[in-house]
Protein backbone atom coordinates (compact mmCIF):
# COMPACT_ATOMS: atom_id res chain seq x y z
CA UNK A 1 0.00 0.00 0.00
CA UNK A 2 1.81 3.47 -1.19
CA UNK A 3 0.58 6.60 1.33
CA UNK A 4 -1.65 4.51 3.55
CA UNK A 5 -3.88 4.71 -0.14
CA UNK A 6 -6.32 1.56 -0.10
CA UNK A 7 -9.01 0.46 -3.13
CA UNK A 8 -11.90 1.65 -0.64
CA UNK A 9 -10.00 4.97 -0.17
CA UNK A 10 -9.89 5.34 -4.31
CA UNK A 11 -13.52 4.32 -4.47
CA UNK A 12 -14.98 6.59 -1.30
CA UNK A 13 -12.82 9.56 -1.54
CA UNK A 14 -11.00 9.91 -4.97
CA UNK A 15 -10.64 13.36 -4.68
CA UNK A 16 -8.22 13.67 -1.65
CA UNK A 17 -5.86 11.31 -3.18
CA UNK A 18 -4.01 14.25 -4.45
CA UNK A 19 -3.23 15.13 -1.03
CA UNK A 20 -1.35 12.29 0.15
CA UNK A 21 0.60 11.84 -2.67
CA UNK A 22 1.80 15.30 -2.34
CA UNK A 23 2.16 14.59 1.09
CA UNK A 24 3.76 10.98 0.40
CA UNK A 25 5.88 12.52 -2.15
CA UNK A 26 7.59 15.80 -1.11
CA UNK A 27 6.90 16.15 2.95
CA UNK A 28 7.29 13.16 4.76
CA UNK A 29 10.65 11.85 4.27
CA UNK A 30 11.98 8.03 4.04
CA UNK A 31 13.19 7.05 7.47
CA UNK A 32 16.17 4.13 8.24
CA UNK A 33 13.61 1.32 8.41
CA UNK A 34 12.03 2.30 4.98
CA UNK A 35 13.00 1.86 1.18
CA UNK A 36 13.64 5.01 -1.09
CA UNK A 37 15.70 6.82 1.02
CA UNK A 38 17.45 7.73 -2.12
CA UNK A 39 14.83 10.59 -2.68
CA UNK A 40 15.02 12.39 0.87
CA UNK A 41 17.75 14.70 -1.13
CA UNK A 42 14.38 15.96 -3.25
CA UNK A 43 11.99 15.80 -0.11
CA UNK A 44 14.36 17.92 1.88
CA UNK A 45 15.34 20.31 -1.26
CA UNK A 46 11.31 21.39 -0.92
CA UNK A 47 11.42 21.91 2.41
CA UNK A 48 14.07 24.00 2.65
CA UNK A 49 13.18 25.82 -0.27
CA UNK A 50 9.38 26.34 1.77
CA UNK A 51 11.34 27.20 4.83
CA UNK A 52 12.07 30.82 3.30
CA UNK A 53 9.89 30.81 0.19
CA UNK A 54 8.13 34.91 -0.14
CA UNK A 55 5.10 34.59 0.48
CA UNK A 56 5.22 31.62 2.78
CA UNK A 57 6.83 33.60 5.75
CA UNK A 58 4.54 34.71 7.79
CA UNK A 59 1.63 32.48 7.25
CA UNK A 60 -0.27 30.92 9.38
CA UNK A 61 -1.71 27.21 9.81
CA UNK A 62 -5.33 27.09 11.55
CA UNK A 63 -6.01 25.10 14.08
CA UNK A 64 -4.12 22.09 13.04
CA UNK A 65 -4.41 18.15 14.38
CA UNK A 66 -1.93 16.17 15.77
CA UNK A 67 -2.21 12.54 16.15
CA UNK A 68 -0.32 11.71 19.04
CA UNK A 69 0.39 8.84 21.48
CA UNK A 70 2.28 5.15 21.09
CA UNK A 71 2.81 3.78 17.90
CA UNK A 72 0.77 0.74 17.20
CA UNK A 73 -2.23 2.24 19.14
CA UNK A 74 -4.28 3.26 15.99
CA UNK A 75 -2.33 6.48 15.09
CA UNK A 76 -2.32 5.13 11.62
CA UNK A 77 -5.45 4.09 11.27
CA UNK A 78 -6.86 7.08 12.81
CA UNK A 79 -4.85 9.22 10.12
CA UNK A 80 -5.92 7.17 7.50
CA UNK A 81 -9.52 7.79 8.52
CA UNK A 82 -9.45 11.86 8.90
CA UNK A 83 -7.29 11.84 5.07
CA UNK A 84 -11.01 10.59 3.84
CA UNK A 85 -12.47 14.17 5.16
CA UNK A 86 -12.63 16.77 2.40
CA UNK A 87 -10.79 19.61 4.37
CA UNK A 88 -8.08 17.34 5.85
CA UNK A 89 -4.46 17.35 4.32
CA UNK A 90 -3.31 14.30 5.99
CA UNK A 91 0.73 13.78 6.49
CA UNK A 92 2.05 10.26 8.46
CA UNK A 93 5.13 11.30 10.35
CA UNK A 94 6.48 13.55 8.19
CA UNK A 95 9.91 13.93 10.58
CA UNK A 96 11.62 14.93 7.73
CA UNK A 97 9.55 18.01 7.82
CA UNK A 98 10.24 18.24 11.55
CA UNK A 99 13.91 17.97 11.02
CA UNK A 100 14.03 20.75 9.39
CA UNK A 101 11.88 22.73 12.01
CA UNK A 102 14.13 21.52 14.30
CA UNK A 103 17.40 19.50 13.82
CA UNK A 104 17.68 18.12 17.12
CA UNK A 105 13.55 16.57 17.21
CA UNK A 106 15.07 13.47 15.57
CA UNK A 107 15.08 10.78 18.34
CA UNK A 108 15.14 7.71 15.84
CA UNK A 109 18.25 8.65 13.71
CA UNK A 110 17.06 8.77 10.19
CA UNK A 111 18.24 12.47 9.69
CA UNK A 112 20.15 13.22 12.77
CA UNK A 113 23.18 12.58 13.76
CA UNK A 114 23.61 9.93 16.40
CA UNK A 115 22.11 10.02 19.59
CA UNK A 116 21.60 14.02 18.81
CA UNK A 117 18.13 13.79 19.20
CA UNK A 118 16.11 14.91 21.97
CA UNK A 119 12.66 13.20 23.55
CA UNK A 120 11.49 16.47 25.35
CA UNK A 121 10.62 20.01 23.72
CA UNK A 122 9.16 22.89 25.70
CA UNK A 123 8.09 26.35 24.77
CA UNK A 124 11.58 27.87 24.96
CA UNK A 125 12.19 25.62 22.28
CA UNK A 126 9.78 27.10 20.12
CA UNK A 127 11.71 30.88 19.13
CA UNK A 128 10.17 32.79 16.56
CA UNK A 129 12.39 31.67 13.63
CA UNK A 130 11.27 27.99 14.47
CA UNK A 131 7.68 28.80 14.57
CA UNK A 132 7.99 30.88 10.97
CA UNK A 133 9.38 27.42 9.98
CA UNK A 134 7.06 25.83 10.89
CA UNK A 135 4.16 27.85 9.75
CA UNK A 136 5.54 27.89 6.67
CA UNK A 137 6.22 23.94 6.20
CA UNK A 138 2.75 23.34 6.60
CA UNK A 139 0.95 26.14 4.85
CA UNK A 140 3.39 25.19 1.67
CA UNK A 141 1.71 21.65 2.44
CA UNK A 142 -2.02 23.09 2.71
CA UNK A 143 -1.34 25.19 -0.54
CA UNK A 144 0.30 22.09 -2.39
CA UNK A 145 -2.45 19.63 -1.39
CA UNK A 146 -5.61 21.73 -1.74
CA UNK A 147 -6.27 21.15 1.87
CA UNK A 148 -7.94 23.26 4.70
CA UNK A 149 -7.26 21.66 7.51
CA UNK A 150 -3.68 19.98 8.89
CA UNK A 151 -4.07 16.34 9.85
CA UNK A 152 -0.14 15.54 11.13
CA UNK A 153 0.15 11.67 12.75
CA UNK A 154 3.19 12.27 14.63
CA UNK A 155 2.77 9.79 18.03
CA UNK A 156 6.13 11.22 19.82
CA UNK A 157 4.58 14.91 19.80
CA UNK A 158 3.11 13.29 23.07
CA UNK A 159 6.17 14.48 24.39
CA UNK A 160 5.91 17.41 23.15
CA UNK A 161 2.99 18.87 23.67
CA UNK A 162 3.71 22.17 25.32
CA UNK A 163 6.72 23.05 22.25
CA UNK A 164 3.91 22.56 20.04
CA UNK A 165 1.31 24.60 21.91
CA UNK A 166 3.92 27.56 21.54
CA UNK A 167 3.81 27.02 17.66
CA UNK A 168 0.15 26.36 16.79
CA UNK A 169 -1.97 28.34 19.90
CA UNK A 170 -5.41 27.04 18.45
CA UNK A 171 -3.81 22.87 17.92
CA UNK A 172 -5.86 20.47 18.53
CA UNK A 173 -4.44 16.91 20.21
CA UNK A 174 -6.03 13.29 19.11
CA UNK A 175 -4.13 11.13 21.68
CA UNK A 176 -4.52 7.26 20.71
CA UNK A 177 -5.14 4.76 23.45
CA UNK A 178 -4.70 1.16 22.83
CA UNK A 179 -4.73 -1.85 25.31
CA UNK A 180 -1.30 -2.41 26.22
CA UNK A 181 -1.41 -5.80 26.03
CA UNK A 182 -1.94 -5.66 22.02
CA UNK A 183 0.08 -2.75 21.21
CA UNK A 184 3.25 -4.40 22.59
CA UNK A 185 2.62 -7.56 20.53
CA UNK A 186 1.75 -5.42 17.43
CA UNK A 187 5.61 -3.52 18.21
CA UNK A 188 7.19 -6.56 18.65
CA UNK A 189 5.38 -7.67 15.33
CA UNK A 190 6.43 -4.55 13.07
CA UNK A 191 10.14 -4.35 14.51
CA UNK A 192 10.80 -7.79 13.36
CA UNK A 193 8.98 -7.00 9.85
CA UNK A 194 10.63 -3.56 9.56
CA UNK A 195 13.70 -4.24 10.17
CA UNK A 196 16.97 -3.53 8.16
CA UNK A 197 20.60 -3.96 8.78
CA UNK A 198 21.08 -1.33 11.36
CA UNK A 199 17.45 0.15 12.63
CA UNK A 200 14.23 -1.10 13.69
CA UNK A 201 11.45 -0.07 16.00
CA UNK A 202 14.38 1.27 18.73
CA UNK A 203 16.04 3.63 16.34
CA UNK A 204 19.29 3.52 14.21
CA UNK A 205 21.74 1.32 16.40
CA UNK A 206 18.85 1.37 19.33
CA UNK A 207 19.09 5.03 19.79
CA UNK A 208 15.27 5.31 20.05
CA UNK A 209 15.45 3.04 23.16
CA UNK A 210 18.35 4.66 24.90
CA UNK A 211 17.10 8.21 24.38
CA UNK A 212 13.67 7.08 25.57
CA UNK A 213 15.24 5.26 28.75
CA UNK A 214 17.67 8.46 29.51
CA UNK A 215 15.40 10.78 29.14
CA UNK A 216 11.57 9.50 29.53
CA UNK A 217 12.57 7.53 32.59
CA UNK A 218 16.12 8.38 33.97
CA UNK A 219 15.41 12.22 33.79
CA UNK A 220 11.76 12.34 34.66
CA UNK A 221 10.22 12.55 38.31
CA UNK A 222 7.08 10.86 36.92
CA UNK A 223 9.14 7.29 36.13
CA UNK A 224 10.89 7.47 39.26
CA UNK A 225 9.58 4.04 39.86
CA UNK A 226 10.73 2.80 36.67
CA UNK A 227 14.03 3.67 36.86
CA UNK A 228 15.01 1.12 40.00
CA UNK A 229 13.78 -1.52 37.06
CA UNK A 230 17.60 -0.58 35.59
CA UNK A 231 16.73 -1.86 32.64
CA UNK A 232 19.13 0.63 30.23
CA UNK A 233 20.28 -2.86 29.07
CA UNK A 234 17.51 -4.37 28.08
CA UNK A 235 16.28 -6.17 24.71
CA UNK A 236 13.70 -8.08 24.33
CA UNK A 237 10.98 -6.17 22.49
CA UNK A 238 7.92 -6.33 24.71
CA UNK A 239 9.84 -4.86 27.65
CA UNK A 240 11.09 -2.41 25.77
CA UNK A 241 7.51 -1.40 24.69
CA UNK A 242 6.17 -1.85 28.16
CA UNK A 243 8.22 1.16 29.11
CA UNK A 244 7.59 2.97 26.06
CA UNK A 245 3.52 2.70 26.67
CA UNK A 246 3.28 3.21 29.98
CA UNK A 247 5.73 6.27 29.94
CA UNK A 248 3.63 7.58 26.88
CA UNK A 249 0.90 6.96 28.48
CA UNK A 250 1.38 8.47 31.84
CA UNK A 251 2.43 11.31 29.56
CA UNK A 252 -1.13 11.02 27.87
CA UNK A 253 -3.33 11.09 30.85
CA UNK A 254 -1.55 13.99 32.35
CA UNK A 255 -2.19 15.88 28.85
CA UNK A 256 -5.71 15.42 28.49
CA UNK A 257 -6.24 16.45 32.10
CA UNK A 258 -4.69 20.41 31.60
CA UNK A 259 -5.81 20.34 27.74
CA UNK A 260 -9.08 21.12 26.73
CA UNK A 261 -7.98 20.91 23.26
CA UNK A 262 -6.64 17.02 24.13
CA UNK A 263 -8.69 14.58 23.52
CA UNK A 264 -8.12 10.71 24.35
CA UNK A 265 -9.32 8.75 21.20
CA UNK A 266 -9.90 4.58 22.10
CA UNK A 267 -8.88 2.07 19.77
CA UNK A 268 -11.07 0.05 21.07
CA UNK A 269 -13.85 2.39 20.49
CA UNK A 270 -12.89 3.22 17.14
CA UNK A 271 -13.09 -0.66 15.96
CA UNK A 272 -16.06 -1.03 17.99
CA UNK A 273 -18.43 1.92 16.67
CA UNK A 274 -16.75 3.41 14.03
CA UNK A 275 -19.25 6.00 12.58
CA UNK A 276 -19.87 7.20 15.92
CA UNK A 277 -16.66 7.66 17.09
CA UNK A 278 -15.70 9.57 13.88
CA UNK A 279 -18.37 11.94 14.46
CA UNK A 280 -17.63 12.58 17.77
CA UNK A 281 -13.71 13.20 16.45
CA UNK A 282 -14.71 15.37 14.04
CA UNK A 283 -17.22 17.37 16.24
CA UNK A 284 -14.01 17.96 18.98
CA UNK A 285 -11.86 18.90 16.35
CA UNK A 286 -14.10 21.58 14.34
CA UNK A 287 -14.55 19.80 11.23
CA UNK A 288 -17.56 19.82 9.50
CA UNK A 289 -19.65 16.41 9.46
CA UNK A 290 -18.71 13.87 6.73
CA UNK A 291 -20.71 10.66 5.92
CA UNK A 292 -17.78 9.80 3.15
CA UNK A 293 -15.36 9.89 6.21
CA UNK A 294 -18.05 7.52 8.55
CA UNK A 295 -18.21 5.52 5.47
CA UNK A 296 -14.76 5.07 5.03
CA UNK A 297 -14.22 4.43 8.64
CA UNK A 298 -16.73 1.64 9.05
CA UNK A 299 -15.09 -0.06 5.59
CA UNK A 300 -11.86 -0.14 7.05
CA UNK A 301 -11.89 -1.52 10.60
CA UNK A 302 -14.40 -4.34 9.46
CA UNK A 303 -13.18 -7.51 10.41
CA UNK A 304 -10.37 -6.24 12.66
CA UNK A 305 -9.87 -7.83 15.99
CA UNK A 306 -9.89 -5.73 18.75
CA UNK A 307 -8.18 -8.19 21.59
CA UNK A 308 -7.03 -5.88 24.70
CA UNK A 309 -6.62 -8.75 27.14
CA UNK A 310 -3.48 -10.42 28.82
CA UNK A 311 -4.15 -13.31 26.96
CA UNK A 312 -2.66 -11.26 23.84
CA UNK A 313 0.42 -11.28 25.14
CA UNK A 314 2.66 -14.16 24.17
CA UNK A 315 5.55 -13.97 26.79
CA UNK A 316 4.97 -12.64 30.33
CA UNK A 317 6.63 -9.36 31.68
CA UNK A 318 8.32 -8.85 34.67
CA UNK A 319 6.19 -8.68 37.68
CA UNK A 320 6.59 -4.84 38.72
CA UNK A 321 6.64 -4.02 35.29
CA UNK A 322 3.13 -5.87 34.08
CA UNK A 323 1.57 -3.81 37.75
CA UNK A 324 2.42 -0.59 35.93
CA UNK A 325 1.18 -0.68 33.09
CA UNK A 326 -2.15 -2.43 34.68
CA UNK A 327 -2.31 0.27 36.55
CA UNK A 328 -1.70 3.01 33.91
CA UNK A 329 -4.61 1.36 31.64
CA UNK A 330 -6.96 1.17 34.88
CA UNK A 331 -6.58 4.57 35.05
CA UNK A 332 -6.67 5.64 31.06
CA UNK A 333 -9.27 3.38 30.04
CA UNK A 334 -12.18 4.70 31.84
CA UNK A 335 -11.86 8.58 30.42
CA UNK A 336 -10.99 7.28 26.79
CA UNK A 337 -13.14 8.59 24.22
Amino acid sequence: MVAQLDSTFLRIAPGRVGSRLVGYSFFEGRPATTKGRWWNPVVFANLRHAAGKPGLVGSRVDRPIFIVGMGRSGTTLLGRILAAHPDVGFLNEPKALWHVIRADEDIIGSYAESHAGRLRLGPGDAGPDVCERAHALFTWYLRASRSRRLVDKYPELIFRHAFVRALFPDARFLIATRSPWSTLESVARWSDSHAVEDADWWGVEDQKWDILWKQGVEQSRANADLRTLELAGETDQRVRAAVEWIVSMREATSLAAIDRYAQLVSYEKLTRSPRQAVREILSFCELPASPRTEAYADAIVSGQGIGGGRGDLSAPLPDFLAGAMAATWSELKPVAC
